[in-house]
């Protein structure tokens, strides 16, 4: 190309790669759709690093909370949103889940979002009301078994405490135990404490209020290590159910086409603000581990997902209406 100069050319080759909007992005406020009702899990960790996640990106971010088919009616807004990174979803595990559960998605869940980081993951704890008159994981479980057809629990399908609710019924044969399903884990959660429900699975965020306030009895917590914030409450493994751990996740990600320049500009303020001092201690009050992995792994771990959970769903029967 006579009379021009290597630079120039790529200069005008980064110019075309990165749109004036892209490059420049944001410069306006950014609405995070949040498809779960308030005080659940999901909420909870928006809530936790939104503040530093916008002060990094300079404008507002406005959580928008669209709960409702197990995160679907959020989750379908943002598939179909512009892709200019204005609309972004911070899914939860029901993301990987839906595939399985629902007869057919609005959206390809692959295929129309762009993956910017995983967030964040936290445990699931096994609950009860104070009025359960069991103290251990050993002594609810023969509990169940003296009320076959008698006991249900809640939450919200395809959420992490649906996912060990399941994996439970399967695993010590309480396949009896009737499931009710809710909008979001926070209301089950308010079942559970109003004594509408027995007893729920649930993400540590939701319930450890509850647990340090006497209103909820923590049993067992289905991962390799007891939490921080409840070091009263042994693991699942402890407790005598052997390989059963389930955590539930948080990742953020956008519309399909998003251009680069942003999915990178967002996945850069997001991992800055997983390293806010202010943000660690929200997630460790909750409960929650921050991740701040990029889009590569956040790809593979939804990917992975949708094929860990496929048998155990299948196996439970339950359907997205």
């Amino acid at each position: 190309m006579k009379g021009y100069t290597f630079a120039t050319i790529a200069s005008f080759a980064l110019l075309v790669a990165a749109p004036p909007a892209a490059a420049q992005y944001p410069t306006r406020p950014i609405h995070l759709i949040v498809p779960a009702a308030p005080g659940g899990g999901t909420d909870i960790a928006a809530r936790s690093f939104v503040p530093a996640l916008q002060d990094n990106l300079g404008q507002p971010v406005v959580i928008e909370n669209r709960g409702g088919a197990g995160g679907i009616i959020g989750t379908d807004l943002v598939a179909k949103a512009a892709p200019d990174g204005y609309t972004l979803l911070l899914c939860y595990v029901s993301h990987a889940t839906n595939p399985t559960l629902a007869a057919k998605l609005p959206y390809d869940t692959l295929r129309d979002f762009a993956p910017i980081t995983l967030v964040a993951h936290e445990p699931t704890l096994l609950v009860t009301n104070p009025s359960v008159p069991a103290n251990t994981l050993a002594e609810f479980i023969a509990y169940a078994r003296e009320r076959p057809g008698k006991l249900s629990y809640g939450t919200d399908p395809g959420s992490a405490g649906f996912l060990a609710g399941e994996l439970f019924k399967q695993a010590t044969g309480l396949t009896s135990i009737e499931y009710v399903a809710y909008k979001g884990s926070g209301p089950a959660a308010a079942d559970v404490v109003a004594g509408h429900l027995p007893y729920m699975w649930s993400v540590i965020s939701i319930v450890t209020p509850f647990i340090k306030a006497g209103r909820l009895k923590g049993l067992a917590i289905a991962a390799e290590r007891r939490a921080p914030n409840l070091p009263e409450v042994p693991t699942t493994a402890e407790a005598g159910l052997q390989d059963f751990q389930v955590s539930g996740w948080y990742g953020l990600v956008a519309p399909a086409k998003t251009p680069k320049a942003v999915i990178d500009r967002v996945h850069a303020a997001a991992a800055k603000a997983l390293q806010n001092e202010a943000v660690l201690a929200r997630l460790a009050t909750s409960g929650s581990l921050p991740i701040g992995a990029g889009p590569e792994q956040l790809d593979a771990h939804i990917r992975s997902e949708i094929a860990r959970w496929e048998k155990v769903l299948k196996a439970a029967g339950v359907q997205l209406k």
